[in-house]
């Protein structure tokens, strides 16, 4: 949970450019799964991806992202 909390406080106080930065506290319901899709889908909200790995390549995604190298999410494709 509190992984991502150096990099969500460095944004915030940065400040830098059109982002906005803003922290929220979800519930994986019906309501809020649609509105999430609306935005995405509208492109009000958008996920960076920085690098696919492949299944096979697993381990090298998790020490990317351990690395604190990652500009974005690591995703692996199955």
């Amino acid at each position: 949970m509190f992984a991502g909390l150096p990099r969500m406080i460095r944004a915030f106080l940065m400040g830098i450019g059109p982002t906005n930065v803003k922290s929220v506290a979800a519930k994986a319901n019906h309501k809020n799964l649609t509105a999430l899709a609306a935005h995405l889908t509208s492109g009000k909200v958008r996920v960076v991806t920085d690098k696919v790995y492949p299944l096979a390549q697993a381990p090298a995604a998790v020490a990317h992202m351990l690395g604190h190298h990652a500009a974005g999410k690591v995703v692996i494709a199955i």
